[in-house]
């Protein structure tokens, strides 16, 4: 008689990883992001949004409960929760294109366009935002 498996809930740490394996599985299938080399700084940058996104929604729940406002490090709509977290966000050639052409306010204060997290991408972000340095 064969036993019956039984399917223990997966730990965070479980979960998280199966996350991680689905979204390189997904990633795989871009065209420049063939290999870990590419994917890794992508996978990455997405990660650190949707984390940031997350603490930034507990922090604006305390403000709110003091009685205080909440000034997010990023603004609409940029956070992960107006393109990323809806059913009907925008995916293909409409997120490259925000990405790649959409502009935004700099650190420095001036306009720049939204962009993606490879090599040319941080190098080009990091040179308008301070000046070149």
């Amino acid at each position: 008689m064969a036993k019956a498996k039984s399917h223990a809930p997966l730990t965070t740490a479980q979960q998280l990883g199966s996350l991680i394996k689905s979204a390189r599985d997904i990633m795989r299938k871009d065209k420049g992001l063939s290999s870990d080399l590419g994917r890794l700084p992508m996978l990455t940058w997405i990660m650190f949004l949707k984390f940031l996104d997350d603490m930034e929604q507990i922090e604006e729940s305390r403000a709110e409960l003091r009685g205080e406002k909440y000034r997010p490090s990023v603004d609409k709509p940029y956070r992960w929760r107006d393109w990323a977290a809806k059913e009907d966000g925008i995916t293909g050639p409409e997120l490259l294109a925000f990405i790649n052409q959409e502009e935004a306010v700099l650190p420095n204060g001036k306009k720049g366009t939204v962009y993606s997290p490879t090599c040319g991408g941080f190098a080009a972000a990091t040179e308008t935002a301070d000046g070149g340095r």
